[in-house]
C-alpha cells in the first residue's frame, strides 16, 4: 500500500522539479526547483530532497522517468537509474517509478494556456512537470482503490 504524501521528482540534466501531493493523496501541488551547478553536485541535490522530504514529513518518493521512444532517451534512462541509485545509498523511504513522458510538453502547455511566454516559464516548467505526473499517478491509485 502507498503511504502519502508523496514527493515528485521530475529528473534533469541540470534542474529537478519537486511536488508534493497531501497526506490523503488527493492534490498535488508544486514545490520548487533545486538546480545542479558545478559546486552542487547529484549527491548535494540528494540530500537537499530529502531535507524538504522531511520537512513535508513525505511517506514516499516517486522518480518520473519517460518510456523509451527514441534511442537518444536510453540514455536518460541510465541518468535517471544512476539518480535513483544514490537516493537509495541515502534513505529507507520507498521510491516508486512512474512514467513522465509527455508531462514537460503538458506542463509547458498548461502555463501557455494561462497567458505565460516561454522565457517566463522556464523556472516553473520542471515543478510544474513534477505536479502533472504527480496528479496522474494520484488520479490513477485513486481510480484503482474506488477512492474517486
Amino acid at each position: 500500500m502507498i503511504k502519502y504524501p508523496i514527493l515528485a521528482i521530475d529528473y534533469g540534466e541540470k534542474h529537478f522539479g519537486l511536488a508534493y501531493s497531501d497526506s490523503k493523496g488527493l492534490i498535488a501541488t508544486p514545490l520548487e526547483v533545486l538546480h545542479l551547478t558545478k559546486r552542487k553536485t547529484l549527491e548535494n541535490i540528494v540530500l537537499e530532497i530529502l531535507e524538504i522530504a522531511n520537512e513535508y514529513r513525505i511517506q514516499t518518493l516517486l522518480l518520473g522517468k519517460p518510456q523509451i521512444f527514441e534511442k537518444q532517451q536510453e540514455q536518460t534512462i541510465k541518468k535517471i537509474s544512476t539518480f535513483e541509485d544514490i537516493l537509495k545509498k541515502h534513505t529507507t523511504l520507498p521510491i516508486l517509478t512512474t512514467d513522465e513522458s509527455f508531462s514537460t510538453t503538458e506542463a509547458q502547455n498548461m502555463l501557455l494556456s494561462t497567458g505565460q511566454n516561454t522565457k517566463s516559464t522556464r523556472g516553473k516548467i520542471d515543478k510544474i512537470s513534477a505536479t502533472v505526473f504527480l496528479q496522474e499517478f494520484l488520479n490513477s491509485n485513486n481510480q484503482k482503490n474506488g477512492s474517486i
